[in-house]
């Protein structure tokens, strides 16, 4: 069985949020799309997480209140990503495994929360249609097809 990652996925901005979850599914994870900071932990209260992406706006709560209510509710996941407007200080981003400055370009992204880009693909592909394989096989000849070999 293949080992899925799951993802809490918080932003508030329905667009960005649906965007941003097609984006991670179409890579393979798991993603629970969550637009409050309540919904978030009352997820976390049902299962763990391997991956929490949190998008910060300017009415956000700070990213150390938002990590301390998470701890308060049980499950932080092992790795927490941050997207915001602005560069965080150092103490706020300490206990976080990356944090990505808006507007950032989604390879950036995908590099955060599925690691580094060890098997690029050599031509952008759109995520909707899988990659097909050509199976190829030794051609016979004319003669072959029509038996007189």
């Amino acid at each position: 069985m293949l080992n899925v990652p799951t993802i809490l996925l918080l932003d508030e901005e329905q667009l960005m949020r649906e965007a941003t979850a097609l984006l991670l599914t179409n890579r393979g994870a798991k993603v629970t799309k969550t637009a409050t900071l309540d919904e978030a932990l009352a997820e976390l209260g049902h299962r763990t997480y391997d991956v929490a992406v949190i998008d910060l706006s300017n009415s956000s709560p700070k990213c150390v209140e938002i990590l301390q209510r998470m701890r308060s509710h049980g499950n932080v996941p092992h790795r927490v990503i941050v997207t915001t407007s602005q560069p965080l200080p150092r103490h706020e981003s300490a206990d976080l495994t990356d944090v990505i400055v808006k507007p950032y370009p989604f390879e950036r992204l995908l590099d955060a929360v599925f690691g580094a880009r060890s098997s690029r693909r050599a031509a952008p592909r759109s995520g909707i249609f899988p990659l097909v394989r050509r199976i190829t096989a030794s051609r016979r000849t004319a003669q072959a097809r029509r038996g007189r070999v």
